[in-house]
């Protein structure tokens, strides 16, 4: 008879490889230059560039407005926790969207501009990725499937979004600061409602063994 415990403890020690299909032409040279504001990440558009044998499975993104691009944060042991960062201390890393994981993967939901399978290049808006950052995959954004319309966050995510958007006026602002925010006004739930998935969990940190080093 087979032990569970084994079996998991198997399953958490494998390694996996993944390869990159392409690669993301961004303005943003380092990971303190993307900005956003309460409610997006960035309105700043990039390129992703796909590789060769990967282009012509852009076929069909026709009618699409949105797209889920996954990525790796190649970057990530360069973020530091800003000084002023409003994560409690009791927060970790799994209830956050700070870039330092234990498998550092980025996820954005980005506006598709433009697409083209001959020369696989997409156009998108919104993505919050540097320069040189691997593409892991792309899928559509299908609303039914994707959108939490009325998704709740913990009261301190739903404070500082709410601080910032009626103190900064929506203005953008560096990812340094590590925030994070949903559409619209952000809605607190309890310990009673958490069965409502978070939409948009903050971001700030590092991982679990490393953020605790960079708080101090």
């Amino acid at each position: 008879m087979s032990n569970p415990s084994v079996e998991q403890d198997q399953v958490v020690q494998a390694t996996y490889v993944v390869k990159p299909i392409g690669y993301v032409q961004s303005p943003y040279a380092a990971p303190g230059e993307v900005r956003h504001s309460h409610d997006r990440w960035t309105q700043d558009v990039s390129t992703i560039r796909l590789g060769r044998r990967y282009r012509r499975l852009l076929g069909g993104l026709e009618g699409y407005s949105h797209v889920l691009v996954i990525f790796w944060v190649h970057r990530a042991r360069e973020w530091r926790m800003p000084k002023d960062h409003h994560k409690p201390r009791h927060v970790k890393v799994f209830a956050t969207r700070m870039p330092v994981r234990p498998n550092p993967i980025g996820v954005s939901a980005v506006e598709l501009v433009s697409f083209s399978p001959e020369t696989g290049e997409m156009t998108v808006r919104g993505l919050d990725a540097v320069d040189g950052t691997p593409i892991l995959d792309i899928k559509p954004y299908i609303p039914n499937f994707d959108s939490v319309p009325h998704a709740g966050v913990p009261h301190w995510v739903a404070e500082h979004l709410n601080s910032h958007h009626h103190g900064h006026g929506g203005h953008g602002h560096s990812h340094d600061h590590a925030h994070d925010g949903g559409h619209g006004t952000p809605r607190a739930h309890t310990q009673n409602s958490s069965s409502r998935p978070a939409q948009h969990p903050a971001a700030a940190g590092g991982t679990e063994s490393g953020a605790d080093k960079k708080e101090g």
